[in-house]
């Protein structure tokens, strides 16, 4: 009959890694719960008090070690704005005898060709959505740069105060491109606290110095930012790339009591013709009282709303 009976070297080394085991599973749940509170470098707000608080910085595609994309394609434009434009008269041609498509040169006496004034670049400096009674200035947003397994990356952070922060890298106003706005929701000024109440067909205005450009709402999406992925994150990031479409995107956090997913509003060029008739009621949810001290910053439990719309990123 064989003795089974474990010799004390044998006790010792199974005592010990029977430690080890439980060692790394405090390490473990320790690390998790740290990363429950405080997220990863990718996570932190710029500035601010709480790891739930203000507006998750965007990873800048160009610098990650994924090569960006092309912003998904748009649904069919929705338009209830009360149309009053009148047609504008076509142009008359002054040089309808010429062949089409061929120059001629000028005549001698003529002089040289004029010279070709360059459009004018508009620059976004004021946002204005009627629907929730929002007049904000537009600033530059900031770029800082953050170290996340050995590898550097540069995020878009938000304007400290009331102010939406236009990306430096988003198109002009009045062209193709996409014009991208990022704010806070629930910090520094919540200049974009009440966005998640904008709905499809909703106008937005956006002022640079005197001159007006009017959008109407075509998307909103919720999607999961905290807590996520790289691969996740780069893919919420291309509705910021630049687009062959002209756009106009405003991107913040969602919910109000956190910061676990983006709040993404796209919307498409319309006539300011179109505004002469345009009326709207407000609609401003009553916001909770937060107070960062006692809120904990956990990953979502709540179920994510029904999109006003549906696109595949």
């Amino acid at each position: 009959m064989r003795d089974w009976r474990i010799s004390p070297e044998a006790r010792n080394l199974i005592v010990g890694l029977g430690l080890l085991i439980s060692l790394a599973a405090v390490f473990s749940a320790f690390a998790d719960a740290q990363y429950a509170s405080h997220g990863s470098p990718l996570d932190q707000v710029d500035d601010t008090g709480g790891s739930n608080m203000g507006f998750v910085p965007y990873i800048v595609p160009e610098a990650s070690v994924v090569a960006p994309a092309v912003p998904p394609t748009l649904p069919p434009p929705i338009s209830v704005l009360t149309t009053n434009a009148v047609p504008t008269a076509t142009p008359t041609n002054l040089a309808s005898t010429a062949p089409q498509g061929a120059w001629q040169a000028p005549a001698a006496s003529e002089g040289p060709p004029p010279t070709v004034t360059p459009a004018p670049i508009w620059l976004p400096d004021r946002l204005v959505i009627p629907a929730i009674e929002l007049d904000a200035p537009v600033v530059l947003a900031n770029l800082k740069d953050v170290e996340y397994q050995g590898i550097a990356y540069q995020q878009w952070v938000a304007p400290n105060f009331f102010a939406a922060g236009r990306l430096a890298t988003s198109a002009p106003l009045g062209v193709s491109g996409n014009t991208v706005f990022i704010g806070h929701h629930n910090a520094r000024g919540e200049v974009f606290a009440h966005l998640a109440n904008l709905k499809i067909g909703d106008l937005v205005r956006v002022y640079s110095g005197d001159k007006e450009f009017a959008y109407t709402i075509a998307l909103t999406m919720i999607l999961p930012e905290r807590f996520q992925s790289l691969e996740i994150r780069l893919r919420n990031a291309q509705w910021i790339e630049p687009s062959q479409d002209e756009r106009l995107t405003l991107v913040t956090c969602w919910p109000y009591a956190s910061n676990t997913h983006r709040l993404i509003i796209v919307a498409t060029p319309v006539s300011v013709d179109e505004l002469k008739n345009y009326a709207v009621t407000p609609r401003l949810t009553p916001l909770p009282l937060l107070d960062w001290e006692s809120t904990p910053a956990l990953p979502p439990t709540e179920p994510l709303p029904k999109p006003s719309a549906t696109a595949s990123p």
